[in-house]
């Protein structure tokens, strides 16, 4: 019995010891489980853009058919001197420089698509995909975490948009929903003939996946099932 006491003793004390494992059931060594999100090796900037969606996949989720990608982007979009209230700033569009500042993100890729046919406001259908880059896994939480605070506060409101040279455009904006890990929520332009803003927002890996959809008739949805498809992407690399 002793020197059974004294090998399970020796096991333990090389399993603390040794990276990758975390205990001892029956005297035996398990390995440590790194299937959790915290323990994935974090998403390179390389790898970024490969996350964003093809043109059928935009197509396909939107109902559309003639999306075109009219800007791909390396750096953040600052709308602040149209929306000036931070917390609807965030609802308003994703990636947005002033809403990520101070969070210690380090690259962003994404995309602004529609199907007009000279990059006009003339079009049915509308969105950005854009996927952000943190150093890890918990950073990327952590900026979730925040934005479910800020959106928040932009929730069952209404905010103006100002561009020079238009019109204001007021926006109300319905329920911000915090379901699973994934942040959502709508806006309706007010006297835009039912153009509608779909947002969404998720953390996974060291990534945050953030959406928005506007069409004059889309289905429910939509941003988050174009948040859910990046995600998968996040998932297999």
């Amino acid at each position: 019995m002793g020197k059974q006491l004294a090998a399970l003793a020796a096991l333990v004390g090389a399993c603390m010891l040794a990276a990758g494992c975390t205990n001892v059931v029956d005297g035996t060594a398990v390995a440590a489980d790194k299937s959790g999100p915290l323990h994935q090796d974090p998403i390179p900037v390389s790898a970024l853009e490969g996350l964003l969606l093809d043109l059928s996949q935009i197509n396909a989720a939107l109902g559309a058919t003639s999306m075109k990608v009219w800007f791909n982007a390396k750096a953040m979009w600052d709308w602040s001197k149209s929306v000036a209230d931070k917390n609807c700033l965030a609802i308003d569009g994703p990636a947005q420089e002033k809403v990520y500042a101070g969070t210690g993100w380090t690259a962003m890729r994404g995309q602004r698509l529609d199907d007009s046919i000279d990059d006009s406001k003339k079009r049915d259908h509308y969105a950005i995909q854009a996927v952000v880059g943190f150093p890890t896994a918990h950073d990327a939480e952590e900026f979730y975490s925040s934005s479910v605070q800020s959106w928040s506060s932009c929730s069952n409101r209404r905010f103006v948009e100002v561009t020079p040279g238009q019109d204001d455009a007021a926006w109300t904006v319905a329920d911000v929903v915090n379901d699973n890990g994934m942040l959502s929520s709508s806006q309706v332009q007010e006297g835009g003939d039912g153009w509608t803003c779909q947002r969404a927002l998720t953390a996974r890996n060291n990534v945050t996946i953030d959406i928005v959809t506007c069409a004059y008739s889309q289905p429910d949805l939509v941003a988050i099932g174009i948040a859910n498809q990046i995600a998968a992407k996040v998932a297999k690399q």
